[in-house]
């Protein structure tokens, strides 16, 4: 199971938190990863997400990952449902690279810096955490 807290530090730049409780029983050697896209559209006061990535294990074996969550603000419904107003209706589509991972006995760190577009627009905008 996971809990993840994002945060808006800046404009361009997010903190984010994931707990994971539970037991683990996957690969522990993942070393890079690959093609690392994410898909969103706003549903109201919240964003659904798709994403989808290849993890590259230190052997070179490669897993493809897939994913779908439900992103929901913290804050009063009035002024969540406001920040969407801007949003694009076809959603939006974000490609990165990310730096290795920084591996410490039960944490993980990285940075990574994307591209986000409108999912119908051929113009990016840059963004990084």
């Amino acid at each position: 199971m996971l809990d993840v807290r994002v945060k808006a530090v800046s404009a361009s730049e997010w903190a984010t938190d994931i707990y994971v409780t539970g037991t683990y029983d996957g690969p522990n050697d993942i070393a890079a990863n690959e093609d690392y896209r994410i898909e969103w559209q706003a549903d109201g006061g919240r964003l659904l997400e798709k994403g989808s990535v290849t993890l590259v294990r230190s052997s070179g074996e490669t897993i493809d990952q897939t994913w779908s969550s439900i992103i929901t603000p913290e804050g009063r419904p009035d002024r969540v449902a406001a920040m969407f107003k801007k949003f694009p209706k076809v959603g939006e589509r974000v490609t990165a690279s990310i730096a290795p991972f920084q591996l410490k006995q039960n944490g993980m760190s990285y940075s990574w810096e994307g591209v986000v577009t409108s999912a119908g627009a051929e113009k990016p905008n840059k963004r990084g955490a």
